[in-house]
């Protein structure tokens, strides 16, 4: 029981100095009251239109086959936001907020690696990581390896009905 008193006096003696130490800090940094009323602030115009940044290319080895769009994270972008792939334009499919911006790749990409270049009512900017197509139509999808599974299960299926015997 004497160590539980005594962590709990450690406790408040900590917090105790932890308190004396700031409430001087925050005293001198309170402001001082305004000597007139204040004034009512001018409403925030729309800020000024800044260069697009961006952060990441979500995912960065694509498929177009499987996967046509890509997340581009940022800041700055907006609806009027244009994408460029490789100097071909991409289509802009939705931006919810400020920092994320949906896009589709443009139609019939060879496989390889392109920049991604980004553009609004500002400036320009480049990702710097570049955007790698992979195998544009070489693997079947995913879609297909489970349909070809189906069938092969309805398959065994069937023949291992046909050899059971006494059903008929």
């Amino acid at each position: 029981m004497t160590a539980v008193r005594r962590m709990a006096a450690a406790g408040l003696a900590s917090l105790t100095a932890l308190v004396l130490m700031t409430v001087p800090a925050m005293a001198a940094t309170k402001p001082a009251a305004p000597a007139r009323p204040a004034t009512p602030a001018a409403p925030a115009r729309a800020s000024a239109a800044l260069p697009p940044q961006i952060y990441q290319l979500n995912p960065v080895k694509v498929n177009p086959a499987v996967l046509p769009n890509i997340m581009i994270l940022g800041q700055h972008l907006t609806p009027a936001t244009t994408v460029q792939v490789g100097g071909r334009p991409a289509t802009t499919v939705q931006v919810p907020d400020a920092n994320h911006l949906l896009m589709k790749l443009p139609e019939n990409l060879a496989q390889g690696s392109y920049s991604v270049l980004v553009t609004n009512e500002a400036g320009t900017a480049l990702a710097s990581d570049q955007l790698v197509i992979d195998d544009t139509g070489t693997q079947p999808s995913n879609l297909m390896m489970l349909v070809g599974g189906g069938v092969l299960l309805l398959l065994m299926l069937v023949m291992r009905l046909a050899r059971t015997p006494g059903l008929a």
